[in-house]
């Protein structure tokens, strides 16, 4: 799905981009900086165990230096990726980086979640992805908002996430979640959305 060579040398030069633009951006940490593949473009494309077909849409909130979704934007070519990212400056190196790599199913919106009433408009997600954000209850409950009912949404979780906790605080606004493995061994909680 993700293996053909112009796959892998647009990640490798977007993992370049991120890398050379981490610095003055902070992007990601400065101890990341050498492992910016295995730490996080592999990892952003974890989700792809999860799913049987690409989504036809995908929203990634809080993308910052764009995991996950510009990985799984290369990997799937044929889904429309929305990089949802609050920071102008971020969202300034996303709108480059997108350009860089030629990414025509990459739109990036600089905007919060919770501005459901601003200008930027998309058709509900198919899909909705979470990757090192907080909240994960709050931004789900909103996130239902611009998805299509039945969406499947994928948190990334970290090392010392207690992720009973995280299910019970879930199932209580209604949203299943189950502990899946993803397609390099990353930890993740997915499930589907209810209805807004």
């Amino acid at each position: 799905m993700c293996g053909t060579p112009e796959k892998i040398s647009l990640l490798r030069e977007y993992g370049r981009l991120v890398h050379d633009s981490s610095a003055s951006l902070a992007l990601i940490s400065d101890g990341d900086r050498p492992s910016v593949y295995t730490r996080h473009v592999l990892d952003s494309l974890n989700p792809l165990a999860i799913f049987r077909e690409p989504p036809a849409s995908a929203l990634d909130i809080g993308s910052g230096a764009g995991f996950p979704g510009i990985p799984l934007a290369i990997a799937w070519p044929e889904t429309a990726v929305v990089l949802l990212e609050s920071r102008e400056k971020k969202a300034g190196f996303l709108e480059r980086a997108v350009r860089a790599l030629g990414l025509k199913n990459v739109r990036v919106v600089c905007a919060r979640l919770e501005d459901a009433g601003g200008d930027w408009r998309v058709g509900p997600a198919a899909s909705v992805l979470v990757r090192a954000v907080g909240d994960l209850p709050h931004l789900l409950g909103s996130a239902a908002r611009r998805a299509a009912p039945g969406a499947t949404w994928v948190y990334f979780l970290g090392g010392g996430t207690d992720e009973a906790s995280l299910i019970s605080s879930l199932g209580v606004l209604g949203i299943t979640a189950r502990v899946a493995y993803g397609a390099f061994g990353g930890r993740l909680l997915t499930g589907s959305l209810p209805a807004a």
